[in-house]
């Protein structure tokens, strides 16, 4: 098994930005963020080095080179991140060993099979927020404006992302034979947006994204004294553009019927460093948004970490619980 980073690139090595400079003009042709995994974030580097002896039986054969590569780091990152949290949760993923289907299977207690569909949002050549060089962690800003110029945009990101995975999943399912996808197997479509997350809590953008669940409000109601509370509902659809056309997608779609292939959507606002910085283990921010009316659901008790989003479709409402427990 070849090395996830190689022993000339010395962990611990750079100890200033000129070394860390020298680092990135070195290896031109690898992914600045792998350098400086590999040269600098040494608890990040040693991590990826622990689990990789285990997880690359369930990432595809070329990994390694896509790793390295700038326009592909996130997402094989996004991979990997899955991959461990799930072995590490005692999920029983199969190694992988097709070339055409689905990124992940997981063996369900009953005989039928989870697959899981994984994609990272990139910021593409505009970042959907808008460029902020100087914000500074752990700092509040307000920027004014209405919020949908911040949900929006990232939303639109999403929601794209799922979509472009849908589909694909439906090309799999048209050809059980060569994909191994059956009718009556889950789907689960996993999302890392930490390109686009900025300081924004992952949960409310989530919400909106799958259940048009805006932020808290209060409001007046008439022959009520005090403010009730209820949530801001954001525009109803989102475009998808294809080619020259423009193809809605509700804001709400994880209740509706024609998207009901999608067991549920998982969601990660942030890369794996970010868990050990909150004192957290890796998989506890993973946010599971389930479809109201699955064509499969997914068994209960199946994810024992993150939290689970449903919307109850009689009331309204939508529940937030932590799955852990």
């Amino acid at each position: 098994m070849e090395a996830l980073f190689p022993v000339e690139m010395a962990s611990g090595s750079v100890k200033s930005q000129a070394d860390l400079d020298a680092g990135f003009s070195t290896y031109p042709q690898l992914s600045r963020t792998y350098v400086q995994t590999a040269l600098y974030w040494e608890d990040l580097r040693k991590w990826y080095e622990n689990h990789w002896p285990r997880v690359h039986y369930y990432l595809d054969r070329d990994f390694l080179r896509k790793f390295k590569l700038e326009e592909e780091h996130l997402a094989r990152a996004w991979e990997f991140h899955i991959a461990a949290v799930f072995s590490d949760k005692g999920l029983l993923l199969e190694e992988k060993n097709w070339e055409y289907g689905p990124d992940f299977c997981i063996k369900l207690p009953n005989g039928r099979k989870l697959w899981i569909e994984a994609i990272a949002c990139d910021r593409g050549k505009v970042d959907p927020v808008g460029p902020y060089p100087n914000l500074l962690p752990g700092r509040i800003y307000s920027f004014g404006g209405n919020i949908e110029d911040t949900h929006r945009p990232r939303a639109l990101r999403i929601t794209n992302a799922i979509g472009t995975k849908l589909e694909k999943f439906s090309r799999y399912l048209d050809n059980p034979e060569k994909s191994g996808v059956r009718a009556d197997d889950c789907l689960i479509i996993a999302v890392n947006g930490s390109a686009i997350q900025h300081h924004d809590e992952p949960i409310t953008l989530f919400k909106y994204s799958i259940f048009g669940q805006g932020p808290d409000v209060l409001v007046r109601v008439r022959g009520k004294e005090r403010f009730q509370s209820g949530f801001y509902k954001p525009i109803a659809t989102i475009s998808k553009k294809s080619g020259d056309k423009e193809h809605p997608i509700p804001a709400n779609f994880m209740e509706m019927e024609a998207f009901s292939k999608i067991s549920a959507v998982m969601y990660c606002g942030h890369t794996v460093s970010h868990s050990w910085l909150n004192g957290t283990e890796p998989g506890d921010d993973f946010l599971f948004g389930y479809h109201t009316r699955p064509d499969n659901p997914v068994p209960e008790g199946t994810f024992k970490f993150g939290r689970g989003i449903r919307k109850d479709l009689e009331r309204g409402s939508i529940s937030d619980i932590n799955q852990m427990l």
